[in-house]
């Protein structure tokens, strides 16, 4: 087939399939509508950016001057807030398991007596770490409240026996650690799941709009029409689909970056051009799975639960809410295997973390093995093609 042949049939196919997504309205919506959409979402979930006055109930069983300048100071902070106070801890165990509080704080009787005594006191918390992120939040921020007024009494108190300003504060902590938060100092939800969440859908909707698109070729019989279209070659017939559809999801890709940076503010630190490759290459190892699936499933609805599988749990390995190095081996190694877990490594080096470009080569490297992967599949797609026992199934 000469060169002219070849570029007929390319063209014939992409025509072929333009027409097909008109003719069907769920290819719009996979394409353009449910990814905008999902962006939209991901944005009306996290706008606050961190978590605010997350409600806790208070049980004052002291009532004296100490438990109410706790309670304010459980109130001052900015995570959580004391919404309910109630006079019988069973009230806030109650309050819990209904779930309309995520921490109920005890302050016991003689709370103040004991402290003007000399005596040590308790403050009991007790923190839902059911939902972990709320639990280790609220946890810290009691933590940091309940710190506060014990240091307060403490510096009060050593200013009453005598002590100097200065000596009274070198007491209270006499070993201080100087801690500086890099990356994400003010613990925006934004930086760390909305931006990771965006492509995470992104990719869900590569790969299950190139499986139907593939495979409704072979579930209604008319493989070996879009292999005739092609002229015969499996080649064009491949690439002339995928086209459509490598063009139309590195577009919606551009836009995604543009939501990420303008819409949702998540600092550009390191290099653009390689965030724009990296999320082209994403596009195709995406499209490259779809092969692999297609050509491994006969079934449409069987290479479609595949799909899903793969990519709608891809979230919970990349390594954001769980550390890729505490996983064992299966959990690496499943890791390692979604394209999703090298984007966002990369993405996250060339946004938050400010690395060198040479620091992101073997992640875009990777995302271009994955699509070399599903090429090199094409070739034997031929014989499902003209194979009428691969047709017709659901």
């Amino acid at each position: 087939m000469s060169g002219n042949e070849h570029l007929q049939g390319f063209w014939a196919v992409a025509l072929r399939e333009m027409s097909r997504i008109r003719a069907h309205s769920r290819y719009a919506l996979s394409m353009i509508v449910l990814p905008l959409v999902s962006f939209a979402l991901t944005w009306g979930l996290f706008c606050n950016q961190y978590p605010q006055d997350l409600p806790v109930a208070v049980v004052d069983l002291d009532h004296s001057s100490l438990s109410r300048t706790v309670i304010k100071a459980i109130d001052a902070t900015s995570v959580i807030e004391a919404s309910f106070q109630v006079s019988d801890p069973a009230k806030a165990r109650d309050l819990m398991l209904r779930g309309r509080i995520y921490a109920m704080v005890i302050l016991p009787h003689g709370l103040e007596e004991d402290i003007l005594r000399g005596r040590g006191a308790e403050v009991i918390g007790y923190t839902n770490t059911q939902m972990l992120l709320p639990g280790s939040i609220i946890s810290s921020s009691l933590n940091a409240a309940v710190a506060t007024v014990s240091a307060g009494i403490n510096f009060q108190s050593r200013l009453r026996h005598g002590e100097m300003e200065e000596a009274a504060m070198a007491h209270l902590e006499p070993v201080n650690l100087d801690r500086h938060v890099l990356f994400n100092p003010q613990l925006n939800y934004i930086y760390f799941l909305a931006a990771a969440l965006c492509p995470t859908f992104f990719q869900i909707f590569i790969l299950m709009t190139a499986v139907m698109a593939m495979g409704s070729e072979f579930k209604n019989s008319t493989a070996k029409k879009w292999l005739e279209t092609a002229g015969g070659s499996v080649w064009n017939a491949v690439a002339g689909k995928l086209a459509v559809y490598f063009i139309s999801f590195s577009l919606l890709g551009l836009t995604m970056l543009a939501i990420i940076f303008n819409g949702f503010g998540v600092p550009l630190r390191g290099s653009l051009p390689s965030l724009i490759t990296a999320t082209v290459l994403l596009v195709l190892a995406y499209l490259s799975c779809g092969i692999i699936l297609v050509f491994l499933c006969p079934s449409l609805r069987m290479a479609l639960s595949a799909a899903s599988f793969f990519s709608g749990t891809a979230f919970a390995f990349v390594g954001l809410t769980f550390p890729q190095e505490g996983m064992p081996a299966l959990g690496k190694a499943w890791s390692n295997m979604l394209p999703l877990t090298h984007y966002l490594h990369l993405f996250l080096e060339q946004t938050i973390r400010s690395a060198k470009l040479s620091e992101s080569i073997p992640d875009l490297l990777i995302l271009l093995l994955f699509a070399m992967v599903g090429i090199g599949l094409v070739p034997m797609l031929k014989s499902h093609m003209k194979d009428s026992r691969y047709w017709g199934k659901p």
